[in-house]
């Protein structure tokens, strides 16, 4: 039997089952095939989450006369 990965898609309408009631811009989680039917039906889009890019503190030049003490 296949495993299958669970696939998001962004709701572009209401939704509604036995599994409870989800409104239109709400991120749904379901099985690819379902996933391609709502797609397709055109009750929604896939979830493509946004690339997050990050600043990175930069690390401070030692300068000659701000040596760190060391301990004899």
């Amino acid at each position: 039997m296949k495993k299958e990965h669970p696939m998001k898609v962004k709701l572009t309408a209401s939704l509604s089952g036995a599994n409870g009631a989800w409104s239109a811009g709400d991120a749904y989680e379901c099985s690819d095939e379902e996933a391609c039917s709502l797609i397709a039906a055109g009750f929604a889009v896939p979830d493509v989450a946004p690339k997050v890019e990050r600043a990175v503190k930069s690390v401070p030049e030692l300068r000659a006369g701000a040596r760190k003490k060391t301990i004899p």
